[in-house]
């Protein structure tokens, strides 16, 4: 009779034990959810950001290529209006250069 009383008491520790396990399991399960919707969630935000930039970075890019395709463009006519003066300015600039270039040799 004495084992009675202590074997209810094992069976009741045995089941809040069981108890507990699925508890546990039960919360584990839940933070993986949550950790793998929030990495679901981040990876969404920054792949959208990306994409964001990317889009501005290739805008940014067309900008810039209209703006050389302009200038080669004015370049192209002014040499075209004054084909002397582009001449003896082009060698002036070259010489110059030269010159400066001889000279950093040196030293």
């Amino acid at each position: 009779m004495v084992d009675d009383p202590i074997r209810k008491e094992l069976d009741a520790l045995k089941a809040d034990i069981a108890k507990l396990r699925g508890d546990i399991a039960a919360l584990t399960d839940a933070v993986r959810d949550e950790a793998s919707d929030k990495v679901h969630k981040t990876k969404a935000k920054t792949e959208e950001r990306v994409r964001g930039a990317w889009e501005d970075l290739e805008e940014k890019l067309d900008e810039v290529l209209e703006q050389g395709r302009s200038t080669v463009g004015d370049l192209e006519t002014r040499v075209g209006q004054h084909p002397t003066g582009s001449l003896l300015t082009a060698f002036g600039v070259g010489f110059i250069v030269a010159k400066l270039l001889e000279l950093g040799g040196r030293r």
